[in-house]
């Protein structure tokens, strides 16, 4: 029983000096390194993650480096990504010969958008055309009413009438809602206020400018309504953002 003890022990503490002397043994690894499309790599750096030490490949991409079993090998190059090599998990071997596939990075970018901005002559075009929309809203007039009681109350509850109604009405917005957008570029360009076209929406909310005033107002009159307000606007996101 003794005998087989002492067999035993002696074989798990040759097993252990055999994996020991295999780490520390040197292992020879050669190869090539290419990119995309099979691309030959060149001035590629190849660094041992565990010495610390590093070389660069040759011209055609080849190298051949001396590691033992447990060192980590990673291969870096300008605009790919870093690719670890590790025998750890390996059969040991004396020579290794390699193919080391390097992959380009990639970055997934914010879709944007990108307006012109357009001259204040265009956009004082815009408003007065939008004057002019406002003008053809269909609507019932007091004349008209006395005139013809009947159509008069037809215009007014018939759904048909409501509907158009609504739909120039809601035409009219979205108008108004271009012109102020462009008339924000503009300010932008000339660093009057400071917004993304993300913030646009919340500001002409926050801004709510009448129609009259957009359409009467000199161009004096509407930048400094609209620097009052982004000041009002900056400042009430501040303290949102320090409340929370």
């Amino acid at each position: 029983m003794i005998k087989r003890i002492t067999i035993a022990v002696f074989a798990f503490l040759s097993c252990l000096l055999t994996r020991a002397q295999q780490k520390e043994e040197k292992m020879n690894v050669t190869g090539k390194v290419i990119g995309d499309n099979t691309i030959v790599l060149n001035r590629v750096m190849i660094v041992n993650k565990n010495t610390g030490s590093g070389t660069y490949v040759g011209i055609d991409g080849s190298f051949s480096i001396s590691i033992t079993k447990t060192d980590t090998i990673m291969f870096a190059y300008s605009g790919y990504r870093t690719t670890k090599i590790s025998f750890k998990d390996s059969t040991y071997k004396s020579e290794y010969l390699l193919a080391v596939k390097m992959d380009p990075l990639t970055y997934q970018l914010k879709e944007i958008s990108v307006y012109p901005v357009k001259k204040l002559s265009d956009v004082q075009r815009e408003i007065e055309q939008m004057e002019a929309r406002k003008k053809r809203v269909p609507r019932v007039e007091g004349a008209n009413a006395f005139a013809s009681p009947v159509t008069a109350l037809y215009e007014r509850f018939s759904k048909m009438e409501q509907s158009k109604r609504k739909v120039a009405e809601l035409e009219n917005e979205d108008m108004k809602k271009n012109v102020l957008k462009d008339l924000f570029r503009i300010y932008i360009k000339y660093d009057i206020i400071d917004l993304n076209d993300d913030q646009f929406d919340d500001f002409i909310a926050f801004c709510n400018l009448p129609d009259h005033f957009i359409l009467h107002a000199t161009e004096y009159e509407l930048v400094e309504a609209v620097k009052a307000r982004y000041a009002k606007f900056v400042e009430m996101n501040d303290y949102v953002r320090h409340k929370h």
